[in-house]
C-alpha cells in the first residue's frame, strides 16, 4: 500500500528524463505477455501478474485488448501487480462509467431544467434528421480516470519506451482492421481499446475512427510476436458462448453476435502459439463482463490458474534467467516534484467563445498543477451541454514549457435536440394524473452560449413554453431569462377534507428574469412577470375567483442555494429557495399582494443510511391575498394520506422529516425505501397561524431512480384518519404555490 500511495503521490509530477528505461541485454529469450479483453473479467489478469511476479518471471513486451490493454497498459506503465489490484478496489466505476458531471458541478440553468418532468434521454434532430449519440458513454469520465493514473509517463509518446514496451489493440470501425497503437496518448489509446460499440462512443486517432479491438485481434499473439518475443505467455479472460437456453432475448443474442467475433480472433491466435508458450484460462464461471464493481473479486481466480501451470511456468522462468531481473528490480514509477503548469492551450472548434472555457478552468500559468480542481473545472465545461467530451492533457511546448491542453470536441449530433416526457399517478380512490410531452432545445446559439428551449405538454398541464436563457458575460455570471407561456390547469378546492370546488384557470404569462450566478451553487434574480387567465368554474363556486379574469402583474425576488448530490434521491448536500413577491395593480395585478416564503432540503447520510429534513413556510402579508397566488399542500411527503394539493390557504408552513435506505447496487435502477414524518397545515389568515391546528402524517415508501425517471410507491396516513396509496413516476414534489 506504501508503494501505491507513492505511485498516487507521483501522478502530479513529470519533471523526469523521457528517455527508456534500460533493459539488460543478456541473450536470454524475450519474454512477452498477451493479455486478452473480456470487461471486468479483466481482474483476472491482475491474478496473473501477481503470480508471475511471485514466481520471478520477467516481461519484456506486452500486448493487450480491451480490459487486457487496460490493465496490460498500467502495468507497463510502471505500477505493481498489487498496485493494480489497489486501483481496482479503489475505482468509483459508477461515475467512471457514466460522462454527467456530478450535480454539484452542473450549473444552476441545468439545475433548473432537471426539475421538468422530462426523460432524462434526449436525441439530436439536425437537418431533418433524428440523431444519437455513438455510445452509450462517451468517456468523459473515462479519460479522467486514465488521465489521472498514466500522468506520470504523460510525456512518453513511444509505447517503446515504457518501462516495458507496449501495444494496445483496436479496431477501425470504418474497414474492420486491426490497429495496433504503438504511440501517442497511452491513456487515448487505452480508450480507443476498450470503446465496445454501443456501450462506448469511438475514439478519434491519427484520422481514424476507432472501437474495441476484440473484433479484430481479442488475443494479440501476433502482436507481441512482432515485439520481438521468444516465448508468449498468453491470457485468455474472453466470455463463452452462450448456451441456447440462456438466448432468451435481444440483449442475449447480442452478446452471442459479439462472442461469435471475439472468440473467431482469439481462437485464431491461440493456434500460433508454439510448445515453449504458456497458455492460462482462468475458471470464470458466469462472471458478468460488466460488473466492473466487482472485478477485483476474482483476482484470486487468475492466480489459481497461473499457478496451476507453475510447472511450465517455472521451466520457463529457468530458460528465461530467472536472476536476471527480480521483482524487485522491475522498472517503477519515476520520481518528479509537483507539475508546473507554465501555459494553459485550449483547442475549442464550438461556437463558444474561448474564455469561457478558460474562465472555467482551476489551472493558473505559474503554478502548481491540482489534478483534482482541473478535473472538476473540466466537468464544470462538459456541463455546458455544448461539448461531446471535454479532456486534458499534459504538454511541453516548442520551448521545453510544461502545460495543460483542453480539448472541447463539439458534439456531433448537437446543437438541436428533442426530448420527451412522461407524469403518471394515481392514488387509487379514484384519483390519476397524467402528463405527455416534449421539449425543443437549440444550445449554442451564439457565443457566450445562449439557449432556446420550447416545451409543450398535455394532461395535468396543457403548456406551450418558449424560454429563452442569455449569459451576457464571458463568465456567464449575469444573464437573462425571458420566457412566454400558454397554459391551462385545473386546481381542486377543499374544505374540512371535502371537495367544494374545482377550477380551471387558462390563459398566458410572459415574464423577463435577470440574475446573477454565483458558481455552481447560487443564483440571485429579480423576475418581472405578468399575465392574464381565465377561470372556469367546473365544481361548485369559490370567492375570489369567481370574477372570471385573473390579472398577474409582479416583481419576484429569488436566492437559490443548490448543492444536492441527487433532485430525488439525494445523499448530500442542500438547497434553499428564498422568494418574495410583490403584487400591484400598477404592474399590471387585479390585487396588491405581498408574499414572502422559504422551501429547503438538509441531508445527511452515512453509508446506506440517509436523513432529510425539508421544510417549506409561506406567509403572505395580506389576508386578501388573491387565491390564484395561495399556497397548497397534500400528497407524498407533503402531509401525505392527502390528496395531492389538498390544502391551500394563503399561509402555509410544512416540516418533514424523512429516513431511507438505498437496496441495490444496480447502476441505472438504483432503488431505496423509506419513511416520512410530517407535520404542517395552512391558514386562512395570519391570525391563525400557530402550532395547536397542526396536522401530522407520514408515510411508507420504495422509490428508485429508473431510465425513464423518479418512480415511487407509498402509503400516507394523517391524524385524522386519511390515508391515501401513491405511484408516481415522475416528480411528485410539486410546487409549493399555484402556479401558471
Amino acid at each position: 500500500m506504501k508503494t501505491f500511495l507513492l505511485g498516487l503521490t507521483a501522478l502530479l509530477s513529470l519533471c523526469y528524463n523521457t528517455a527508456a528505461w534500460p533493459q539488460a541485454e543478456t541473450g536470454r529469450p524475450k519474454v512477452g505477455l498477451v493479455l486478452s479483453g473480456g470487461g471486468a473479467r479483466g481482474g483476472a489478469h491482475v491474478g496473473v501478474l501477481k503470480a508471475l511476479e511471485d514466481m520471478g518471471i520477467p516481461i519484456d513486451c506486452i500486448a493487450g485488448t480491451s480490459m487486457g490493454a487496460i490493465i496490460g497498459g498500467f502495468y507497463a506503465a510502471g505500477y505493481s501487480a498489487d498496485e493494480i489490484e489497489a486501483l481496482l478496489k479503489t475505482t468509483d466505476w459508477d461515475r467512471a462509467l457514466t460522462d454527467r458531471p456530478e450535480r454539484r458541478d452542473r450549473t444552476m440553468r441545468k439545475k433548473e431544467i432537471e426539475s421538468d418532468f422530462l426523460i432524462p434521454y434526449r436525441l439530436g434532430y439536425n437537418n431533418g434528421r433524428l440523431q444519437a449519440a455513438l455510445g452509450a458513454v462517451e468517456g468523459q469520465h473515462l479519460d479522467q480516470l486514465f488521465q489521472r493514473i498514466l500522468t506520470p509517463v504523460n510525456e512518453i509518446r513511444r509505447f517503446d519506451h515504457l518501462p516495458i514496451p507496449f501495444r494496445a489493440i483496436a479496431t477501425d470501425l470504418a474497414s474492420g482492421e486491426e490497429v495496433v497503437l504503438d504511440h501517442g496518448s497511452l491513456a487515448d489509446a487505452l480508450r480507443a481499446s476498450m470503446s465496445v460499440p454501443g456501450a462506448f462512443a469511438p475514439v478519434r486517432l491519427d484520422g481514424r475512427i476507432l472501437v474495441d479491438g476484440g473484433m479484430a485481434n481479442n488475443l494479440p499473439v501476433s502482436v507481441v510476436r512482432a515485439m520481438g518475443a521468444d516465448i508468449v505467455i498468453a491470457v485468455d479472460i474472453s466470455s463463452p458462448m452462450l448456451e441456447e437456453k440462456e438466448l432468451t432475448s435481444v440483449l442475449s443474442v447480442t452478446e452471442q453476435l459479439t462472442n461469435f467475433l471475439t472468440r473467431r480472433t482469439t481462437q485464431a491466435q491461440i493456434e500460433l502459439l508454439g510448445p515453449d508458450d504458456v497458455l492460462i484460462v482462468p475458471d470464470l464461471g458466469e462472471f458478468n463482463a460488466a460488473e466492473f464493481e466487482k472485478a477485483a473479486d476474482i483476482i484470486p481466480q487468475g492466480e489459481q490458474a497461473t499457478f496451476e501451470q507453475s510447472e511450465r511456468l517455472a521451466a520457463l522462468a529457468d530458460l528465461a534467467g530467472r536472476a536476471d531481473r527480480p521483482p524487485s528490480e522491475r522498472p517503477s514509477m519515476p520520481p518528479g516534484g509537483p507539475y508546473l503548469v507554465q501555459f494553459v492551450e485550449i483547442n475549442n472548434d464550438s461556437v463558444l467563445n474561448e474564455e469561457i472555457i478558460r474562465s472555467r478552468l482551476a489551472v493558473r500559468p505559474g503554478e502548481p498543477l491540482d489534478i483534482d480542481a482541473l478535473e472538476r473545472s473540466v466537468d464544470q465545461i462538459y456541463s455546458l451541454d455544448v461539448f461531446e467530451s471535454v479532456t486534458y492533457d499534459l504538454v511541453e511546448n516548442a520551448a521545453g514549457e510544461s502545460g495543460v491542453l483542453i480539448t472541447a470536441l463539439p458534439r456531433r449530433w448537437g446543437p438541436n435536440y428533442l426530448q420527451f416526457g412522461l407524469e403518471l399517478s394515481n392514488d387509487f380512490q379514484g384519483s390519476s394524473d397524467f402528463r405527455l410531452g416534449a421539449a425543443y432545445t437549440r444550445n449554442a446559439l451564439n457565443s457566450l452560449g445562449g439557449e432556446l428551449r420550447v416545451l409543450t405538454s398535455m394532461g395535468r398541464e396543457d403548456e406551450l413554453r418558449f424560454d429563452y436563457y442569455q449569459p451576457v458575460d464571458l463568465e456567464a455570471r449575469w444573464f437573462v431569462n425571458p420566457d412566454v407561456k400558454w397554459k391551462r390547469q385545473s386546481y381542486t378546492f377543499w374544505s374540512d377534507d371535502f371537495q367544494v370546488a374545482e377550477y380551471e384557470l387558462s390563459g398566458w404569462a410572459a415574464s423577463l428574469g435577470v440574475g446573477r450566478n454565483f458558481g455552481t451553487s447560487d443564483e440571485l434574480r429579480l423576475t418581472y412577470r405578468l399575465g392574464n387567465s381565465k377561470g372556469e368554474p367546473l365544481v361548485g363556486i369559490l370567492p375570489g375567483l369567481s370574477g372570471g379574469r385573473v390579472q398577474l402583474g409582479e416583481l419576484a425576488l429569488s436566492y437559490i442555494h443548490d448543492t444536492l448530490n441527487s433532485l430525488y434521491f439525494p445523499t448530500g448536500g442542500s438547497t434553499h429557495k428564498l422568494f418574495y413577491r410583490y403584487g400591484n395593480e400598477s404592474l399590471g395585478a387585479d390585487a396588491d399582494y405581498q408574499q414572502a416564503s422559504a422551501v429547503g432540503s438538509f441531508v445527511f447520510s452515512r453509508g446506506r443510511n440517509t436523513g432529510l429534513m425539508n421544510y417549506e413556510f409561506g406567509y403572505s402579508f395580506e389576508d386578501d391575498t388573491p387565491a390564484s397566488r395561495w399556497y397548497q399542500l397534500g400528497g407524498l411527503g407533503r402531509l401525505s394520506g392527502l390528496a395531492p394539493d389538498q390544502l391551500l390557504g394563503p399561509q402555509a408552513g410544512l416540516l418533514t422529516v424523512a429516513y431511507y435506505r438505498r437496496l441495490n447496487d444496480i447502476r441505472f435502477f438504483s432503488a431505496y425505501a423509506g419513511v416520512t414524518l410530517e407535520a404542517g397545515n395552512v391558514w386562512q389568515s395570519k391570525d391563525e397561524v400557530g402550532f395547536d391546528d397542526l396536522r401530522y402524517a407520514g408515510s411508507l415508501f420504495i422509490g428508485a431512480e429508473s431510465p425513464l425517471g423518479p418512480l415511487y410507491f407509498a402509503v400516507g396516513y394523517t391524524d385524522s384518519g386519511d390515508a391515501a396509496a401513491y405511484f408516481y413516476l415522475g416528480n411528485p414534489f410539486r410546487p409549493n404555490q399555484i402556479d401558471w
